[in-house]
């Protein structure tokens, strides 16, 4: 069993990108920050550590699901932080943590989802 075999679920990247807007009236520019429609890695084979990673959260007027999660994926994947990372799967969206190259052969990366899902 190889590598490979572990990877059996799918994920999309997608790259936080910064825009310089001027509000005009000789105001200084403002940065903003957002994730492009479509993502720059697209169905990526990859695998989530799930095991009593994420927790429901009671809150008002909804539940939410937050906690940490473990993501392994392939070496040479371009993944950097506060990423958003979608799970094909199951549709949670989850910000990325600093990436940790494994001995060149993979990379572990720490997710982070939160109720309002608010950047690193």
């Amino acid at each position: 069993m190889g590598f490979e075999s572990l990877l059996n679920h799918t994920c999309d990247i997608y790259h936080l990108r910064k825009a310089e807007t001027s509000p005009g009236f000789g105001l200084p520019d403002s940065s903003s920050y957002s994730y492009p429609d479509t993502p720059e890695i697209a169905a990526l084979h990859c695998h989530f550590n799930m095991r009593g990673a994420l927790r429901v959260m009671q809150n008002e007027p909804y539940a939410s699901l937050d906690g940490r999660v473990k993501l392994n994926l392939p070496w040479g994947t371009d993944v950097r932080i506060n990423d958003k990372i979608v799970h094909l799967e199951t549709g949670y969206e989850y910000i990325a943590e600093a990436p940790v190259p494994i001995r060149n052969h993979h990379i572990i990366v720490m997710l982070r989802r939160t109720g309002e899902q608010a950047k690193l």
